[in-house]
């Protein structure tokens, strides 16, 4: 039987009504809000003693605001309600009252104070009521004055020292690591408790570096339960306090934050704590490897890393993974695999650094042996997920294949091929590319000219000589003991270029092999724009050599003489023998200079009025002001060693040569450790270039070559530097580009 539409439509309609009822009662219920009353709770009360009349403060949770909700007595003898809040209530003692319980009622519901005394000594009030080690607090009350003795204040029990005192006013020094506790006053034999004086403390900052940003746990006691209770400050910048307890705050430090205290006020006391330092944002410089499977160790490179584990964050592709190993320039930790191809990212104290793209992959390369080199240069490639059929791997240096020499499944090793340039070194193995962790460099060293038993040089073991480089790349080396000048063509052909044949010295002017030169130990040779040469003479004069090889005196009448320089405006200047200095302009007009101090085995580097010269100890870099005309310490060295590093800290061994490069940094030859080294000036940071092996004249790269006894460097304009190996006859060129 069919229902008439009317009736279900009605039906529909009253179902519909009824629901929106239901609704709309359920709706008032969630916007009812259910008042949820504290508990009565008493946490202090003072003081605990007093005169008739004497204000009691009572501190806790669940009392009214309404006082006549509220009763008290005094040992049974009912006490007026002064004031009343949530938390507090101040209750007057009553006159003739006794001593004994103070017993408070509220809304019917009984709390048990405490025993109050009715005596002179009362401790009424502490300002502050916080504070620090140190801190001065003033205790109001009366009856402090004694005949017998002075009054003796404790607070949470340990003794505290009174610094003035009056019937009505103590003032006392907060002890260190007094705690927070009640402070008590005892005069005569009796006592009185006052309120409890909260004491501040910071125990810790974790971590102790970082910047902008940085979340810092600050550990104590006295701090307010409530983050905006709690001031907190670097080095005077306000910072934002993002969690609070009594114990602990996590704070962050400010945009502006600089190295200095951090600091907490609460309540206007200030308690400060450790020195909190701000260091850059941590940096890159190499992963390895940037692909590869679940188990590897990969390590990142780079420096401002924590040597604290925990403050060192590391993720690939959103995914954290523990780290292992935390110094302040590298970090391991092991892949847990599936972590998916993406970013590697690095936080050192929410510092954050993105790093290279990581491949979640078997295949990967860890490293490179060596990491820079020639063409020909055979290299060891370190990985996983190589194919053992060496011809299956296909090896790019910057694009250039390679030839395979031989393969495992962890290693293979290649041949670095002609027509080498600087960039990445790519293995592809069934379809699937790894990238090396570092950018396999084209750089090493090249013998040009000379060698043992060669006779095209005739070079002294233990002079550190000169050398010179012309426009078109003609190198020009003095043979000391012969008194001549030979030039290195670009193609590496050896010719006397001027001087005797036989090494008859003299002091004659004239065309290439007519002219007689009188070197003495340390002859200086530079050249000048026009590729003009100048060289310092044993005959007391500085004689020029044109780009056709004619000789003759430029400069004439000094004393002994050694190395030379040109600065950049043309202008020549000549060192004398340890002391006293001649700057000569393209005229040969000549300006004495008071320099002194400095040893003669190696040139002066001469740029914007700056004379950086070597100290007479050999292994220490100074300069002389060419305006004002007077030596500047500019505290390069200073200590015989080894070591890179910031000014004095730098350690060198017998520096036998300076040039400067292209870029305004000084090229040191650090004959005593067989080292290049770079010092920055800006910065005075010494860096090592390179550090080769002792011995003979072994061309390879960087890492492979080895050298004798090293002496004077010239740089040419593609920042190639060329050195004479003196011991080994030679003259050696190193490739850094």
């Amino acid at each position: 039987m069919k229902m008439n539409l009317h009736v279900k439509n009605m039906m529909k309609k009253g179902l519909f009504g009824f629901g929106l009822v239901l609704l709309m009662l359920a709706a008032c219920k969630k916007d009812k809000t259910e008042m949820i009353k504290e508990p009565l709770k008493l946490t202090d009360y003072y003081p605990n003693s007093g005169n008739q009349g004497t204000l009691v403060t009572v501190e806790g949770t669940g009392f009214s605001n309404n006082p006549s909700d509220i009763s008290a007595t005094f040992s049974g003898t009912p006490a007026d309600v002064v004031s009343a809040t949530a938390t507090a209530v101040v209750l007057r003692a009553p006159q003739k009252g006794s001593t004994g319980e103070i017993v408070m009622k509220v809304s019917g519901e009984t709390l048990n104070i405490g025993r109050y005394t009715y005596q002179e000594l009362s401790v009424q009030r502490i300002s502050p009521s916080n504070g620090a080690a140190g801190a001065h607090i003033r205790i109001s009350g009366a009856g402090f004055s004694s005949l017998k003795g002075p009054a003796e204040v404790f607070i949470n029990g340990k003794a505290s020292v009174v610094v003035s005192a009056s019937d009505t006013l103590l003032v006392v020094e907060v002890p260190e690591a007094v705690g927070t506790g009640p402070v008590k006053v005892k005069v005569d034999g009796k006592e009185s408790m006052g309120q409890t004086f909260k004491y501040q403390a910071i125990s810790g900052i974790s971590p102790l570096t970082g910047g902008k940003g940085t979340q810092v746990r600050i550990t104590g006691e006295g701090f307010e339960e409530l983050a905006e209770g709690n001031y907190v400050d670097f080095n005077g910048k306000p910072a934002f306090v993002k969690e609070a307890s009594g114990t602990s705050l996590l704070v962050v430090a400010p945009a502006e934050v600089g190295t200095g205290p951090l600091s907490i006020t609460i309540n206007k006391q200030k308690v400060t704590g450790p020195v909190f330092t701000v260091v850059p944002p941590p940096v890159i410089e190499t992963v390895s490897p940037l692909s590869g499977p679940g188990g590897s160790v990969m390590t990142i490179v780079g420096n401002t890393f924590s040597t604290i584990l925990e403050e060192n964050k590391v993720s690939i592709n959103g995914k954290v993974i523990p780290v292992t190993t935390a110094s302040a320039t590298k970090l391991t930790l092991t892949l847990p695999g599936n972590t998916g191809n993406g970013k590697v990212v690095l936080s050192v104290n929410d510092q954050v650094v993105q790093g290279p793209e990581f491949k979640d992959q078997s295949l990967g390369i860890n490293k490179l042996s060596p990491e820079n080199g020639l063409a020909g240069t055979q290299v060891t490639i370190t990985g996983t997920g190589f194919n053992a059929n060496a011809a299956q791997n296909i090896v790019t240096f910057n694009g250039l294949p390679a030839s395979v020499i031989s393969a495992t499944e962890t290693q293979i090793v290649v041949k670095a091929p002609i027509g080498l340039s600087t960039g990445p070194l790519k293995v592809v193995n069934n379809g699937a590319e790894a990238v090396a962790p570092v950018t396999f460099r084209r750089a090493g060293v090249v013998t040009i000219a000379g060698g043992l038993g060669s006779k095209d040089l005739d070079l002294s073991s233990f002079r550190t000589g000169s050398l010179a480089i012309d426009r078109q790349g003609n190198i020009f080396v003095l043979e000391v003991e012969k008194s001549r000048i030979k030039k290195i063509s670009p193609q590496g052909v050896v010719t006397l270029f001027a001087g005797s044949p036989t090494g008859e010295r003299g002091n004659k002017n004239g065309k290439g092999t007519e002219a007689l030169f009188n070197f003495g130990s340390n002859p200086g040779m530079d050249i000048d724009a026009n590729d003009n040469l100048f060289i310092s003479d044993g005959n007391l004069s500085v004689r020029k050599v044109s780009p056709q090889g004619e000789v003759s005196n430029f400069a004439i009448g000094f004393g002994n003489i050694n190395k030379l320089a040109f600065d950049n405006r043309g202008i020549l200047y000549v060192l004398g023998s340890f002391s006293g200095a001649w700057r000569i302009n393209a005229e040969g007009l000549r300006t004495a200079i008071s320099a002194n101090a400095f040893a003669d085995q190696c040139r002066p580097v001469v740029m914007e009025n700056m004379m950086y010269k070597l100290n007479f100890e050999g292994y220490f870099i100074d300069a002389f002001n060419l305006t004002t005309n007077q030596n500047v310490g500019i505290g390069i060295g200073g200590n015989f060693g080894y070591a890179d590093g910031f000014g004095r800290d730098v350690a060198f061994a017998s520096i036998n040569g300076m040039v400067a490069d292209n870029e305004g940094n000084i090229i040191v030859v650090d004959a005593g450790n067989v080292a290049l080294r770079k010092v920055n000036l800006k910065t005075k940071e010494v860096t090592t270039i390179a550090k080769f092996n002792r011995g003979g004249a072994v061309d390879g790269s960087l890492d492979e070559a080895s050298a004798g006894n090293m002496g004077d460097a010239i740089v040419d304009k593609a920042g190639n530097i060329y050195f004479i190996d003196s011991s080994n006859n030679a003259v050696r060129k190193v490739f850094l580009k």
